[in-house]
């Protein structure tokens, strides 16, 4: 097999059941309507349909749900290894329920990630550490923001490079006020001070 191929099984096969117990009942892929109804986008490469989000159950070890994407540490132009793999990242979100949302916000958040990569956002960058977007989860969670996983390995390796994890947490309509004014790492430190995780709970009150 390609180095695509070996590293797209390592991620799903190996990798991902080590880390979350399991991928679950299958992917969950991008779709061309998400491209055209979210981002006004028809024009689609057909390698993006084969991102998409996992979604982990709990675990003896866990009693939480993990929702984590994959494809973005896809190798596509690279027949060799290299730093990073792909865009050198995935993202998970953590919730305490079975929750629908979690997979559309993580679908979408490829999305754009994707839509980055190929320049429809000019020179703006790939979703990273301490990014905050707008995006709600009803009633408390005005926006999301992304955070150095505590609860789990920063990164993993593939044999076609290393993926940094990036985890995905809801922030009220007044946190992000304070990460405005203070930095999104100091109020990630106060969300894991105060709740010892970063798992979305969409009626949870302010820390601050």
């Amino acid at each position: 097999m390609s180095l695509l191929e070996d590293s797209w099984e390592q991620r799903e096969e190996q990798i991902y059941p080590d880390l979350f117990g399991g991928t679950g009942e299958g992917i969950y892929p991008l779709d061309a309507s998400l491209f055209k109804n979210q981002f006004g986008i028809d024009d689609i490469d057909p390698r993006w349909l084969h991102y998409g989000v996992f979604k982990c159950a709990p675990t003896s070890d866990r009693n939480t749900w993990i929702y984590v994407t994959s494809g973005m540490s896809n190798t596509w132009e690279s027949d060799k290894p290299e730093e990073y793999s792909g865009f050198g990242t995935e993202f998970i979100l953590e919730t305490e329920k079975e929750s629908d949302w979690a997979i559309n916000i993580l679908r979408s958040l490829i999305a754009f990630n994707i839509l980055v990569s190929v320049g429809h956002y000019g020179d703006k960058p790939l979703l990273d550490y301490g990014d905050r977007i707008p995006m709600s989860i009803e009633p408390n969670i005005s926006s999301l923001m992304i955070v150095n996983p505590n609860q789990f390995p920063e990164s993993f390796d593939l044999i076609s490079g290393k993926v940094d994890i990036l985890q995905v947490t809801g922030i009220t309509a007044k946190e992000l006020e304070y990460a405005k004014e203070n930095d999104s790492e100091v109020l990630a430190n106060k969300l894991f001070e105060s709740q010892d995780s970063f798992i979305i709970k969409p009626d949870r009150l302010d820390v601050i």
